[in-house]
């Protein structure tokens, strides 16, 4: 079955031109000959324990939809395919999370980092590094473990030129470094931010953009799948001070972001629109839920075992959705309200 969309519709299932769920998931979009490209995990078949039994893959691969209109996106394939090697990053057993690329205009290459781990160990995260001449089909040629830190969240940009990444170090800071000059590395200046208790406290899910000469940081605290509220800071002083700018979301009756968790932000230039770009994890949370912020406080603070994670929902990801929403630049800073259906 065909579809045809005019607008966007935040939390909603959203179809490609084919009428098959899409799947870019923890990904951004990137502008590009002419066209939106819209690229993330892909996690078609991902049950978790929805069958009755563990789904025993994480992901399969990068997938790459294309655009016009940022209403209708067509399957384009995959920027990084899933691998039959069990030693590669992007085989299927292999946790993958929240890819992001960047254009190097000194080579000529696109250049995509992701979260990766050999297993499901989170205490060793590095990054891999995939290059290509197009978004399609690009190749795993690296990883990196940024000056010998363990990885989390993070998010790319370029900034007069230089590029950088802005990543969690899991459970105890925000990271920034210089990138070198191809993009394929972290050069040798960085700095740490955000230096707070524990979670649920602690900042992840790093989303970047840029307006009127400041740059912004839009964050998640650290709740699993669990939606929790959102900060955004000033970090126009990259190596310097990171102002603290307050809850992110407008009117969020239940303190959770709208019930998702932002990946990145796109600026579509034609209309001058900031769009958050989040997911929805968690499709099936049971309405009584605990206040998953208070329950990771008590794990971390007070030892406190939480509720068993398996009642409230089954981690079934091949059916999370997505959260769209237009950024307002206030008096205060960027901020987020809820809206039904926008245009851009």
């Amino acid at each position: 079955m065909k579809t045809s969309y005019k607008t966007i519709r935040p939390g909603k299932w959203w179809y490609d031109t084919d009428g098959k769920l899409i799947q870019a998931h923890g990904g951004s979009i990137i502008e590009a000959e002419g066209k939106y490209w819209w690229y993330g995990e892909n996690k078609e078949g991902i049950t978790g324990d929805a069958l009755g039994e563990p789904c025993p893959y994480w992901h399969h691969g990068v997938k790459l939809y294309s655009s016009t209109d940022l209403y209708n996106w067509t399957d384009e394939g995959f920027c990084v395919a899933e691998s039959d090697d069990k030693e590669n990053p992007f085989h299927p057993e292999n946790l993958m999370d929240r890819p992001h690329v960047l254009y190097n205009e000194k080579t000529g290459k696109y250049v995509l980092w992701a979260k990766t781990v050999c297993g499901r160990d989170f205490d060793k995260c590095f990054f891999s590094v995939c290059v290509g001449d197009s978004l399609k089909n690009m190749r795993f040629v690296k990883k990196i473990y940024p000056h010998n830190h363990n990885v989390g969240d993070f998010d790319m940009f370029v900034h007069n030129g230089k590029g950088y990444v802005v990543y969690e170090k899991p459970h105890t800071e925000m990271i920034i470094s210089e990138l070198t000059e191809d993009f394929t590395d972290v050069a040798e200046k960085w700095s740490t931010h955000l230096h707070l208790k524990a979670p649920p406290y602690i900042r992840e899910a790093p989303a970047v953009f840029k307006k009127d000469g400041k740059i912004y940081l839009l964050t998640s605290g650290t709740t699993g799948y669990y939606a929790n509220p959102s900060i955004v800071y000033d970090i126009t002083d990259l190596h310097g001070e990171w102002k603290d700018l307050g809850l992110a979301c407008i009117d969020d009756k239940n303190n959770d972001s709208f019930h998702a968790q932002f990946a990145s932000v796109f600026y579509v230039e034609k209309s001058d629109t900031y769009i958050a770009l989040g997911d929805r994890w968690l499709t099936d949370l049971v309405f009584d839920k605990p206040d998953a912020q208070e329950e990771f406080y008590q794990l971390f603070f007070n030892g406190i075992p939480m509720s068993p994670q398996e009642e409230l929902h089954e981690s079934n990801t091949s059916l999370a959705k997505y959260v769209w929403l237009p950024i307002e630049f206030t008096k205060d800073g960027p901020r987020i309200r809820w809206v039904r259906t926008f245009t851009v």
